[in-house]
């Protein structure tokens, strides 16, 4: 058990390193207007969403950008609420904003991407930006994702920020800092693993190279993940520091809830044993390194010493991304947070590894 706790513990520490290393190769610059103004479409899908949308609405009419290079469209997927009169009234006040119904479930692709791909294919925008219907963004958000792709070129990588001050959503707000700051450290050295679909940017152009979902459209989730890395190999990426990129979205409610969207994530890595070997060495070796480290605490064996430099150098990459992402981070909060970590990553793994979760159908 020692040598496998010294070997898996030593792998998964490379990797911290190797993010570390990448999170001081960022350059916090905001992102300016360019010459090229891209015509610009917001795809959102929105299920049942009523009392989220009338402030995601409000935030998207206050945007700063050009109205007659904007459209917003919500495809709303089959609710049963009143967001359809949302959305109605919505696009009655506004002609930019632009609703698609869906009635029925798709029988070839899941609710979320098939959603998705109705809007992106009914778009005009030469840049795709997609949120969320939970989220909320300001008002040069538009701008800093366009814009970001324009001088950038590829996908542009934003950061969703868990909103909430209670214990339990702060240290949600940890977790989710923890694999943006990841995501961002390798972003560094050019290597792009994921991101999330609450705020992301690409070309309409290069979103049809890769032929959209259609390598996992049979997949519950993933969709952001497959996008960062098919359009980041396609072209290149960017991960958006600039704050005005930044958006915020809802913690979940209950512990439930939480292993529950943790186990849809991490049931996406078996994707990449095809998709990116890399991602998935680091991923193994979270979960080998989290696992060795609880058996030896509950056998008896060294395991403090793994732990102790494990908690340092997470802890690195936790405070490093808060300040790239402006975010305080609570040190009682991480501490709570990473005594979790070799009971909350080897159980979720091995959800994930049997789809143990349940979503939206």
């Amino acid at each position: 058990m020692s040598f496998l706790l010294i070997l898996s513990t030593g792998l998964y520490l490379a990797f911290i390193l190797y993010i570390i290393a990448g999170l001081f190769r960022h350059n916090e610059q905001p992102i300016t207007s360019t010459e090229e103004t891209p015509f610009v479409s917001v795809v959102i899908a929105a299920r049942n969403e009523e009392q989220n949308l009338p402030d995601l609405i409000q935030d998207l009419v206050n945007q700063e950008y050009p109205l007659d290079k904007l459209e917003v469209i919500i495809v709303d997927d089959r609710s049963t609420d009143s967001t359809p009169t949302i959305l109605t009234q919505a696009t009655e006040n506004f002609a930019f904003i632009k609703q698609i119904r869906v009635d029925d479930r798709s029988v070839n692709m899941t609710p979320k991407k098939h959603a998705l791909n109705l809007g992106i294919n009914a778009s005009k925008g030469e840049v795709i930006v997609s949120t969320d219907a939970d989220c909320r963004v300001g008002k040069l958000w538009v701008s800093s994702m366009a814009y970001s792709v324009v001088q950038q070129g590829g996908i542009s990588v934003g950061y969703s920020k868990i909103a909430g001050e209670s214990f339990f959503e702060q240290v949600q707000r940890v977790d989710f800092l923890g694999i943006i700051a990841a995501n961002a450290g390798v972003g560094g050295w050019g290597q792009f693993w994921s991101g999330s679909g609450q705020n992301l940017a690409y070309k309409k152009s290069d979103f049809e190279a890769i032929d959209g979902f259609e390598w996992v459209k049979d997949k519950p989730s993933g969709d952001d993940m497959y996008l960062v890395q098919s359009i980041s190999k396609l072209k290149s990426g960017v991960i958006n520091i600039d704050p005005n990129s930044f958006v915020t979205t809802s913690a979940v409610q209950s512990l439930r809830e939480f292993m529950n969207q943790r186990t849809r994530w991490s049931s996406n890595s078996r994707v990449n044993v095809r998709q990116n070997h890399l991602f998935f060495a680091f991923l193994f070796s979270a979960f080998l390194c989290n696992t060795t480290i609880l058996l030896s605490f509950l056998f008896g064996n060294a395991w403090l010493f793994a732990f102790s430099m494990k908690f340092i150098l997470e802890g690195c990459v936790i405070f490093l991304g808060g300040k790239l992402f402006d975010t305080k981070v609570n040190p009682l909060v991480y501490f709570a947070w990473a005594l979790a970590q070799p009971v909350y990553i080897p159980v979720v793994g091995l959800m994930g590894l049997q789809n143990r979760f349940t979503w939206k159908t």
